[in-house]
């Protein structure tokens, strides 16, 4: 974090735990169950939430020499995002121009400067450039190459993240993005950062319970009782937000410590950890040696799509870091997955029965309900009674 932001926070921190208090919503907020349960509403969201807008597609430091690239899905679409020339980032839909086969699998570097197609071999320049049509070119001379590139996606590159955007043509504001979360991020120079490794988890629920989950520690009381609370606070929550995004670190106990030193002496890494959520489905979860990166969709209702990426500041081939690194992504999908996911799945499967007409977050729960709020604006034609109390 920026140091005025991290100063700011703990002054409030501490503020609220003397006084027994938490940052609040003005008010509850209702929603129907039908939010989580509609393959209607569904779709809705992977049309206007991920498909419409840019989301995160990974760190730049994955992408550090030209000819790097990764792949992933966005809102259904297959996407390879490379890197061009040292100064550039691009995204391609990952599908072949002549039958749709994936031209790129996974992560690495192009071998010999071109992306292949394995079920015709047809070849791609790291720009997207139809370069080679192998053993076809009889069977192909009406085509226009110039005109049979790889299906360019808007792409951006700031603060060390790669945004993509599936639908439109004009350029993503990176700025605006990664509003008020840019900052911290350079703070902590997350381009040279180090890819440790990436996960993929599939849960029966529906991906805004999955990440709700990270966006309230009200739940660590209860829920982790015996592997978080004995070192984190529950309460309380202080966050700032900005059209979307949101800062929301999760205090240790030992920061009531920090009540007794000077500020000059205040470290919010050494007893905290920071989380940011950038709109509409990346977490981004900052210890002082590591970070992790969740991103969360939904490709029907009551099933959920996780991925989730580690980072190190150091070198990840380091003497013992490799060994540190893997314990500590074990404990953190461990407790992820044995506390707080398999208990949305069961949440799902009362939600689908129909018996629950709606959930309410309370004025506590304030980044859940800034959450929430900020997906009900981006989705229009919402059914009559989906949308609940927004007020």
């Amino acid at each position: 974090m920026e140091r005025e932001a991290e100063l700011d926070w703990i002054r409030r921190f501490l503020a609220h735990l003397e006084a027994g208090t938490t940052d609040l919503a003005p008010s509850e907020l209702r929603l129907s169950s039908s939010l989580y349960t509609s393959a209607e509403h569904c779709a809705r969201e992977r049309d206007f939430v991920f498909r419409r807008r840019p989301v995160v597609a990974c760190f730049s430091c994955e992408l550090r020499d030209v000819g790097d690239f990764f792949t992933l899905s966005i809102g259904g679409v297959p996407v390879v995002v490379v890197r061009e020339a040292a100064d550039r980032v691009g995204a391609f839909v990952n599908l072949c121009r002549h039958r749709g086969g994936p031209v790129a699998e996974g992560r690495g570097r192009v071998e010999g400067g071109h992306f292949r197609c394995p079920f015709h071999s047809w070849a791609y320049s790291t720009s997207g450039e139809l370069v080679a049509i192998p053993e076809g070119e009889a069977g192909f001379d009406s085509i226009e190459r110039a005109e049979w590139g790889l299906r360019r996606l808007a792409c951006a590159e700031e603060a060390g993240v790669v945004l993509v955007r599936i639908e439109g043509e004009d350029p993503i504001d990176a700025v605006e993005a990664l509003c008020g979360v840019g900052p911290d991020l350079r703070a902590i120079d997350l381009p040279n950062y180090h890819h440790f490794e990436t996960r993929e988890t599939e849960w029966e629920c529906n991906w805004k319970l999955l990440l709700a989950t990270f966006l309230e520690s009200y739940h660590v009381f209860s829920l982790h009782r015996e592997s978080v609370h004995p070192w984190y606070f529950s309460h309380p929550m202080v966050y700032d937000a900005w059209r979307g995004n949101v800062r929301f670190p999760v205090a240790r106990r030992t920061l009531v410590d920090l009540a007794t030193l000077p500020e000059a002496e205040w470290r919010l890494a050494d007893h905290a950890t920071i989380q940011w959520f950038i709109a509409p489905n990346a977490l981004i979860s900052y210890t002082r040696n590591y970070l992790l990166l969740w991103r969360f969709y939904s490709p029907v209702p009551n099933r959920s799509e996780v991925v989730t990426s580690l980072y190190c500041a150091e070198s990840v081939e380091a003497t013992g870091t490799r060994k540190r690194l893997a314990n500590a992504f074990d404990g953190q999908m461990r407790i992820a997955g044995a506390e707080d996911f398999v208990l949305q799945e069961t949440i799902q499967r009362g939600l689908d029965s129909g018996a629950l007409p709606e959930v309410v977050f309370g004025r506590n729960e304030v980044v859940a309900q800034a959450f929430q709020r900020s997906l009900t604006d981006a989705v229009p034609g919402r059914r009559e009674g989906e949308g609940g109390n927004c007020t």
